[in-house]
């Protein structure tokens, strides 16, 4: 196994911050943003955004079970936290849409890998 350093979860730790910080605008702030930009499906938007996460913690030097767990854990707390923000609700098919991405971003990296 390689030696692992903190700065190997440098990138993974930021582009997931920037995720829980996405998850905290208000429903309202997420509206005005769509008739600015028009915004693909929910579900594509996680899928999508945790693809990118499951990319990023494919290249840490763990059994891809744990970090489809991991990530697995993260999308619900990211649910979790959209319960601060005004307007959003938790909902249990965008958490299965965020272990999906984490499993396709695995898989693509680990194929890209070998």
């Amino acid at each position: 196994m390689k030696k692992l350093r903190w700065k190997n979860f440098l990138l993974p730790g930021v582009y997931y911050l920037a995720i829980l910080s996405l998850s905290l605008i208000p429903k309202s702030g997420v509206d005005a943003v769509n008739h600015v930009v028009p915004l693909p499906n929910d579900k594509i938007l996680h899928l999508g955004v945790y693809s990118g996460l499951g990319f990023l913690l494919g290249g840490l030097p763990y059994p891809s079970p744990w970090l489809g767990m991991i990530g697995s854990w993260m999308g619900a707390i990211d649910e979790q936290v959209q319960r601060l923000a005004p307007g959003r609700e938790v909902c249990v098919p965008d958490w299965i849409a965020d272990i999906i991405g984490i499993s396709v971003g695995l898989g693509l990296r680990r194929r890209f890998q070998r």
